[in-house]
């Protein structure tokens, strides 16, 4: 088992209800922070939708007009799938 498995558990647990404190003490804690922030993402986005995450998060990245169009794209597929 990869050593940020327990961490990444911790902080999902921790600051469920709090994805921007999620991300943010994932990010101040170091190691393994990138990978496992990617998949502590992922799992409060998919827990809470996207209502929980914080619009200055997304709404300052580089391309949030493609990134919206390829988020669309992949609910639509998922939707699809779970029929």
């Amino acid at each position: 088992m990869p050593s940020s498995y327990p961490s990444l558990v911790h902080f999902a647990s921790k600051y469920a209800d709090d994805f921007e404190g999620a991300v943010l003490a994932n990010a101040n804690c170091g190691g393994e922070n990138v990978h496992r922030g990617c998949v502590l993402g992922a799992l409060l986005g998919a827990y809470h939708g996207e209502k929980a995450i914080p619009a200055h998060l997304k709404d300052g990245l580089h391309d949030t007009k493609t990134l919206r169009v390829e988020i669309e794209a992949f609910k639509a597929a998922v939707a699809q799938a779970a029929l």
